[in-house]
């Protein structure tokens, strides 16, 4: 068979982070951005929602969710982040076998998309949890991450299966973890968040996925 190419469907969805984690987005060349209701930690496939004090995040309304794609807690706001998923058919040119390279097409989009406000660097090196990679999203260094120096600017996790995968992408246009850190019940979650080197990028979210949008292969 050979590789579908197609052109790229957009969608815009509003609603909690949850009610996004749970839909089935289906195997399409789709771009779609996600503006949330309300704040949220999210937690990877394989944590522990006992990393988050529900009784703070509560108080603090924030939801605690998890996801189905790996890596570590990531925060998302309704104006502080930038929350895309891009989806992809198992039959698409774009698809790779290689997990541990399956992220560059998508780095360099990122990096070809937000140049006109930043100068941002694609990492194409191997997988790297340090010391709280594996608690916190940010934290790690994955092959198709898109960083400003030593700080991240856009995280990307992904959840594969037989009929294509799923890219989850956070951008963030203001970084404060203070006013959720007290939520955090780990200890040495908590450490990983406060150290933390996060890039932002002052722009309107519009334009920054529109801008995404456009420089898609």
């Amino acid at each position: 068979m050979s590789p579908t190419v197609s052109s790229w469907n957009q969608h815009h969805w509003h609603g909690t982070a949850g009610e996004f984690h749970e839909m089935d987005l289906g195997a399409e060349r789709a771009l779609w951005r996600c503006d949330v209701a309300r704040p949220a930690l999210i937690v990877g496939s394989s944590q522990s929602l006992s990393l988050i004090d529900e009784q703070c995040a509560s108080q603090q309304g924030i939801d605690v969710v998890r996801r189905r794609s790996g890596g570590g807690l990531v925060y998302v706001h309704p104006t502080d982040s930038v929350w895309i998923d891009l989806t992809l058919p198992a039959s698409d040119s774009l698809w790779s076998m290689d997990v541990t390279t399956s992220m560059l097409w998508l780095g360099r989009v990122f990096v070809d998309a937000l140049s006109p406000w930043v100068n941002a660097e694609l990492f194409e090196g191997s997988f790297a949890a340090g010391d709280f990679g594996r608690a916190v999203c940010f934290a790690s260094h994955s092959p198709g991450e898109v960083y400003v120096g030593d700080h991240k600017l856009v995280g990307i996790s992904q959840r594969r299966t037989r009929d294509g995968a799923r890219f989850q992408c956070v951008v963030y246009r203001h970084w404060n973890s203070q006013p959720w850190l007290p939520c955090i019940a780990d200890n040495h979650t908590a450490i990983g968040v406060q150290q933390l080197h996060v890039a932002t990028l002052s722009a309107e979210p519009i334009d920054i996925v529109s801008a995404v949008f456009n420089a898609l292969p």
